[in-house]
């Protein structure tokens, strides 16, 4: 179980489970032979909406399946899978909604669904089928040989690294044309989130919460010094109990855990520090989040050509691939 996460996540738009982080990571692979670089973004500035950033995905998975096909392999396009709607949520600090814990638990429900979407997706199971030799073949084809010629510190001081060959660069090429600028941007912007919570931690005003809600805790009989120690309950639960079991565990600590945030400090100060945090983050990375805003802006209309909307999509108040944040911005 995640670090101080109750969520059910959207599926990975994977291709085999061990590629699964690199595709997240978004910057592996592409084919060579796109255009060449674009310019600077002449787009809108404008942040996308939810939609548009589906349009988008949904183009640059359309480009990759050609590319794959054109190299010999398989490549579907699908829409995103597993949980959705009112129980893919996350509190990255505490469950501090005691409905939605009773409903829901920490999410083990929605994270069964996530697990099998995941074994139900095509190009997964088609990675799988194939021979080793074969899997390492359609891994480069994807991906590129190795992860060179991309390379940018995120701002979690960790250097993320990726090819400029292979179907995924190449169908990023393609949307974006600035392959290099796009990868430092997209990845800047996709590392906001992990410094954000963070510093919300080492906040000591969400310390001395945290102190509050872990006397509060104890005093229900559930002696856990922070809300990490009892989402490692919930874990063993699930490790050693029937499911069915373990969710009524588990769904019996969500409540005193969400009892306990909203009735001291710790869901208010939180909040009120994800919201503080988030608005200088944003501030501070202004010029890529501007930057990647145009890039995708100015990619929307061949995407729209390449993938119209899905009738059958999902509305979403967020982005594909993040869940609904309890209290928390989205720098």
């Amino acid at each position: 179980m995640r670090r101080h996460r109750a969520t059910a996540m959207t599926a990975a738009h994977a291709v085999a489970a061990g590629l699964a982080t690199v595709l997240l990571l978004g910057g592996c692979g592409a084919a060579t032979g796109g255009p060449a670089p674009g310019p600077h973004p002449a787009g809108s500035s404008r942040e996308p909406s939810p939609r548009e950033t589906r349009v988008l995905d949904r183009a640059e998975q359309v480009l990759i399946s050609r590319c794959m096909a054109a190299r010999g392999w398989r490549y579907e396009v699908t829409e995103a899978g597993g949980a959705s709607g009112e129980g893919a949520r996350s509190f990255p600090y505490a469950v501090d909604d005691v409905a939605w814990a009773r409903a829901h638990g920490y999410g083990g429900r929605e994270e069964r669904l996530r697990t099998e979407a995941r074994r139900a997706d095509p190009n997964q199971r088609y990675f799988h089928r194939l021979s080793p030799s074969a899997r390492a073949a359609a891994r480069t084809a994807l991906m590129g040989s190795s992860a060179v010629g991309l390379s940018v510190k995120a701002p979690t001081d960790m250097t993320i690294t990726a090819s400029t060959e292979g179907c995924i660069a190449d169908a990023e090429r393609t949307l974006y044309g600035d392959l290099e600028d796009w990868f430092r941007v997209k990845v800047v912007t996709m590392n906001l989130r992990p410094v954000r919570e963070a510093r919300v931690r080492r906040d000591r005003r969400y310390v001395t919460a945290v102190g509050r809600w872990a006397a509060c805790m104890r005093a229900a009989g559930r002696p856990y010094a922070d809300p990490d120690e009892s989402r490692q309950a919930a874990a063993r639960y699930g490790e050693s109990l029937p499911a069915a079991e373990a969710d009524a565990a588990g769904t019996a600590l969500a409540v005193t855990e969400a009892t306990c945030a909203t009735g001291t400090p710790l869901a208010r100060v939180s909040r009120a520090l994800d919201r503080s945090y988030g608005e200088r983050l944003r501030t501070q990375y202004r010029e890529e989040l501007v930057d990647r805003w145009r890039f995708q802006n100015a990619a929307l209309p061949m995407a729209r050509r390449l993938a119209p909307p899905s009738p059958s999509a999902p509305p979403s108040s967020h982005e594909p691939g993040e869940t609904e944040t309890s209290g928390g911005s989205h720098a």
